[in-house]
C-alpha cells in the first residue's frame, strides 16, 4: 500500500473559502496580519483582499468585535474616572 502525502501548503478544495479585506492600519503596524488557528498559520497582507477558509474569516471578524468591545470598555472606564 502506498501512502499519498499532501502538502500542508495546499488547502482543502472542498472547504468553503471567503474573501476578507484586512485594513492597512498605521505605518507602524506590521505589513501582514498573522492568524493562527489550531497550529495552522495564515499570513494575510494588510490593505489587500485575501481568500481564506470561512473559519479564518470568522476568527478575524471575532477579533475585530473583541477589539471594539475592549475599546468601548476602556472609554467607559476612563469616562467614569473623571
Amino acid at each position: 500500500m502506498s501512502e499519498e502525502k499532501v502538502s500542508e501548503n495546499k488547502f482543502n478544495e472542498t472547504e468553503e473559502r471567503v474573501e476578507i479585506y484586512v485594513e492597512k492600519g498605521s505605518m507602524h503596524d506590521e505589513p501582514n496580519l498573522l492568524i493562527s488557528i489550531n497550529g495552522k498559520n495564515y499570513l494575510l497582507p494588510r490593505g489587500k483582499k485575501s481568500s481564506v477558509p470561512k473559519y479564518v474569516a470568522d476568527e478575524y471578524h471575532r477579533s475585530l468585535r473583541a477589539a471594539e468591545a475592549r475599546d468601548e470598555q476602556i472609554e467607559k472606564l476612563l469616562g467614569a474616572s473623571k
